[in-house]
């Protein structure tokens, strides 16, 4: 890498967040320039000479154990920002799906530009975690998108910020357990995105039956949109009251709500009382140390699986049906285990 190139890449990196000789070092290892301690300070000294543009002044502050942070600090009468704020941008960041952060990585950089403009006009020399560089996130369970699902995943999302309704042609695979007599094609009103364990749905109405449904957009293969609006309004309302009754995103195996009660053993319970799972739960501690969580909401493939997610720590308490249906499946599993064929059938699946 030229010299002049590489100056540039500092300017840059130095233009989105502070950095350190650490930090600057690592950065351009990356982008195949491997630079010594004391040529990055003669870098550093050219980029303060020669790249700053107007009301831009390159900075040393020291942070804790003597470590050196270099900062643009741009005096353009922005509001500073304070420690907290830096903390709570990179959570932001952290939390970000790998999908939307590579498939709308320069619209994300826009903010990041605006976020910088603030941060560094502002007092970090006390902040370790300037680059958020001590966060991970594992991005477990999530799909990678594409080019031809990002394109999909706008034309949705277009439909339900404008209100249009959609034909859907075809769908390969079932996530959320649709109606059986469901036939395609048919016309569909998208009102709200949802965004669950790692993937993005559609919800919204069936315009010929009125029913709520729920489609996983990945599994979504043939669609066209329309101009033809809907009175969304009224049909929110209907589908919030249709989603409050799901665990999860799962259609449930009929209209009915429940009073679901799983009971922990005491240290899972301990895990599962300190979580979101729905609008419903309450807990219950019991004297031998277990706890019983206790739903309103209907019975659907999602909650099913989701009580094996605890193996021998969860017990079904009530309603019978639920647990009827927990046995069933582990049967049906333990004879999967047994046979030399493993074949799909949708548990439940919804008239």
């Amino acid at each position: 890498m030229k010299q002049l190139e590489r100056l540039k890449h500092i300017y840059s990196l130095l233009s989105h967040a502070p950095q350190t000789i650490d930090s600057l070092q690592s950065a351009l290892k990356s982008l195949g320039a491997e630079v010594s301690n004391r040529q990055l300070y003669r870098d550093l000294e050219d980029v303060g000479k020669y790249f700053l543009r107007d009301q831009e002044r390159l900075e040393l502050k020291n942070q804790e154990f003597n470590k050196k942070l270099y900062v643009i600090n741009r005096h353009t009468g922005a509001v500073t920002i304070n420690n907290y704020d830096i903390d709570t941008y990179f959570l932001n960041k952290l939390v970000i799906p790998l999908g939307i952060s590579t498939c709308r990585k320069s619209s994300l950089d826009k903010f990041r530009d605006i976020f910088a403009n603030h941060l560094n006009s502002s007092r970090v020399e006390h902040n370790s975690n300037w680059d958020g560089s001590s966060m991970q996130n594992t991005h477990f369970n999530e799909i990678m998108f594409d080019d031809q699902f990002q394109e999909k995943f706008n034309q949705i999302l277009w439909s339900v910020s404008n209100h249009r309704a959609v034909e859907i042609i075809s769908c390969k695979g079932d996530s959320v357990s649709m109606y059986r007599s469901i036939s395609f094609p048919f016309i569909f009103h998208p009102l709200k995105i949802l965004y669950h364990r790692g993937s993005f749905f559609v919800a919204g109405i069936i315009e010929a039956s009125k029913r709520c449904l729920v489609l996983d957009l990945y599994q979504m293969t043939g669609f066209k949109l329309s101009n033809q609006s809907f009175p969304f309004k009224k049909e929110n309302s209907i589908l919030d009251r249709n989603l409050k009754a799901r665990f999860g995103v799962g259609q449930n195996i009929n209209d009915e709500v429940y009073d679901v009660i799983i009971e922990f053993a005491s240290l899972t319970g301990e895990f599962v009382k300190s979580h979101v799972w729905h609008h419903s739960q309450t807990f219950e501690l019991l004297p031998d140390g277990n706890v019983r969580l206790h739903l309103k909401c209907g019975i659907n493939r999602e909650l099913i699986g989701w009580t094996y997610m605890w193996m021998g720590h969860a017990k079904i308490i009530q309603p019978q049906i639920l647990k009827d249906y927990h046995m069933e499946q582990m049967n049906s599993i333990r004879e999967v285990n047994q046979s030399d064929q493993l074949v799909y059938n949708d548990f439940r699946q919804p008239d």
